[in-house]
This record gives C-alpha cells, structure tokens and sequence, in this order.
C-alpha cells in the first residue's frame, strides 16, 4: 500500500504547482498613516523642468573680525544676539599708552600751527621778500656804473684839488728836509705831505671803484646771494600755505615745511595706530559669537567676532553642475522652493563663482541668488531649498 500512495501525493502537488501558476497574486492592501503637525511629511517640491539645484539660505553679508595687533582685550562692548551698526565699536585692547602720545602729537601740531606761527610765518615771508629785492639790485648794479657822470666829474675835481694840495705839500717838505729830525717844522711838513698823499690815494680808489666793474669772483657771489634769496622767499610762502592747510606743489620743501609734515605724519601715525585697537562693525547686523572676554590676550590676525546680516537673506546653490552652469547667467530668474516651509521665493541670479569646487567627485559651481522682498517671515539662514533656474 505504502509503494501505491506515494505517486499519488507527488501528482497531487504537482497539479497544485500548475495551478497556482496560473492564478494572478492578490494585491496588498495599503497601509494609511493618519497624523498631524511635526509627524506629517513634509511636502514635495513642485515639479519642474530645465536647470535645477540644491542650496541653502545664508546670510546677504557675513564678517570674522581680527585685530591687526597683539594686545589685552580693555573692553567688550557687545554680547551674541545684539544688533550693530556699520561703524559700531565692538572690542578695543588696552591703549592707556597711545592715548598719552595722541595728546602729546596733538599739542606738539597746535604749537606749529598756532596764530602766533601763522604771525611768524607771515613776518619771515616779508623779510625774504625785502632780502629778494636787495640781492636784485645788486645783481643789477652788475650791468651799470656805481654812480653818475655828475657824481664823477665832482670826484675827479676833488682829485685834482687833492693832487694839487699834495705838489704844494711836497714843496714844503723839500725845503725843511735838510733839518735834523724831530725838528718840529721837519716834521709838521712830513705829516702834511702824508695827509695829503693819503687824500690822493682815497680819491683815486673810489674814483677806480665807482668806474670799475666787479672780478668775477664777486659777480658769483652776488648771483648766489640772490638766487639763495629767491628760494628762501619760496620756502617761506610753500611754508606759510601748509600752515593755512592749502594745496602745495609736489616740488614744495623747506625745513620749516619738512618739520611740519612730520609733525602731521607723526600725529596721522598715532591715530591710525589708536584706530588698531578698536575693532569696529564693517557692516549692518547681528553679534553671531563673540570669542574674547576682557582681560583675555589677542592674536593679530585671529577673528575674534562674527557679525552676520540676518535682516538680508540670500541662496547660495551647493551641487550646480558643470553641465548645467553653461545655461545658467547673471540676471537669470529663478524660483527658489523653501523645503521647511513648503513655500516659493522668486529671485534674480547676481553671482556665478568663476572657480569651481567638488562634491562627491563632481565639479559644481556656487550660484548667489538673491531673494525678492517681501520674503517669508519664519525665512531662516541655514534652511535648505531647491532652486529652479528660468530657461
């Protein structure tokens, strides 16, 4: 019996093989999943065509702040969260130091440029004026006579007079010479025959000075002393408008002129130094993290605060490929979908990086969008979206 059963069972089965081959599978029954609120998926993206991206909203303007220089942390004038304006003080190092040299720059500029300087100034400028005009006439003496023909003549009858008194003088030695010596008449005759002779020879040399032209050793002299005056007088006026605070020529000098400058150079030095120590907000925006508290030491060149301007939102696209950046331009409209609020900002491509980055082994380029206004309220830097580029 036992051998005769067993086929059976074997044709039994595979009749049932045959059969529910033949016979289509049930269809499952879909499983609904009821809720609400934070439990309920997100809504999809709309669909789309042409160019699209992913990216994330970020902040119109960001800024790390450093100082250029080493110094203690005096104060700390804001906290994470505050909202700051361009220009704001937000940290300043210990600068008791600077602020005494500002102040001695300061006295030492008002010194030079004090009215009674400016008095001064005007005074020597007359004097160079006056000295210029001396030294020209002397240099114009150069050409001419030192003195007139009626000026001549007078001296040339002085001489002849002169002379003649002399021949008489002479006269009247030669008859007492033969006299011993300390005779008084001897003598009284040799000291008018000298005054004379002395007469004659004063005459003659301002008659040859008068008549006679300078060597060229003096005529130097003469043109040096009045070029010295020239540049002198125009020292004297480049100085007189630096004190004024007017425009200068690029050739001004002088050592009054140089000493002022300096004077300002020192002061401009000092502020700018003072400027170092305070680290002021080069934009609109909020305190995002402050790093230092006072007391704590600065490294030059390490950001010590991050301000970000929140009030003005942008999308930067993080995965836009070489493939598709070709048909992407500035100016290009978008649509931007926000993915937490399940909403659609409209935009205006306004940058294209012109260097490219990777992810995940592929070359992609960041595209700047910049939203259109009014934006959504609840709209937060760091929200993810997807962006669709306008063909």
């Amino acid at each position: 019996m036992k051998t005769k059963i067993l086929p059976i069972f074997l044709l039994i089965a595979l009749g049932l093989s045959a059969c529910s081959g033949l016979t289509p599978a049930p269809t499952p029954i879909p499983t609904l999943v009821l809720g609400s609120g934070a439990d309920s998926p997100a809504p999809a993206s709309p669909s789309h065509s042409g160019v699209v991206a992913s990216g994330f909203v970020v902040p119109a303007e960001d800024a790390a702040l450093a100082f250029g220089m080493a110094g203690r942390i005096s104060l700390v004038h804001v906290a994470v969260g505050q909202a700051v304006k361009a220009g704001d003080v937000l940290l300043e190092l210990e600068n008791t130091a600077l602020q005494i040299e500002l102040s001695q720059a300061e006295r030492a500029l008002r010194e030079l440029t004090s009215p009674a300087a400016v008095a001064a100034a005007e005074q020597a400028r007359a004097n160079a004026q006056k000295a210029l005009e001396d030294a020209k006439n002397e240099v114009d003496a150069l050409q001419y006579r030192r003195a007139s023909e009626t000026r001549l003549d007078n001296l040339q009858a002085e001489i002849d007079l002169a002379n003649r008194a002399l021949s008489l003088a002479q006269d009247a030695y030669k008859r007492v010479s033969s006299l011993p010596d300390g005779d008084t008449r001897k003598a009284t005759a040799l000291y008018n025959m000298t005054q004379a002779q002395l007469r004659v020879n004063a005459l003659n040399a301002e008659y040859n000075w008068l008549t006679g032209t300078p060597n060229e050793t003096d005529a130097a002299i003469t043109r040096a002393n009045y070029e010295a005056a020239q540049a002198a007088l125009q020292e004297s006026e480049w100085y007189l408008l630096a004190l004024k605070d007017e425009t200068l020529p690029s050739e001004a000098s002088g050592p009054q002129l140089a000493a002022l400058e300096s004077a300002r150079s020192a002061l401009a030095l000092i502020r700018q130094r003072l400027e170092a120590t305070r680290l002021l907000a080069p934009i609109d925006g909020e305190i995002v993290a402050v790093e230092l508290v006072a007391g704590e030491y600065a490294q030059p060149g390490l950001p010590v605060v991050f301000i970000s301007n929140v009030r003005e939102l942008q999308v930067q696209t993080s995965d836009l490929s070489e493939r598709d950046v070709v048909r992407v331009a500035v100016g290009q409209s978008v649509s931007v979908f926000v993915k937490a609020l399940g909403e659609t900002v409209n935009g205006e491509v306004v940058r294209i990086s012109p260097v490219a980055t990777t992810l995940g082994g592929d070359v992609v380029y960041q595209t700047t969008i910049r939203l259109d206004k009014p934006y959504p309220e609840s709209l937060r830097a760091g929200m993810s979206v997807d962006v669709r580029f306008g063909e």
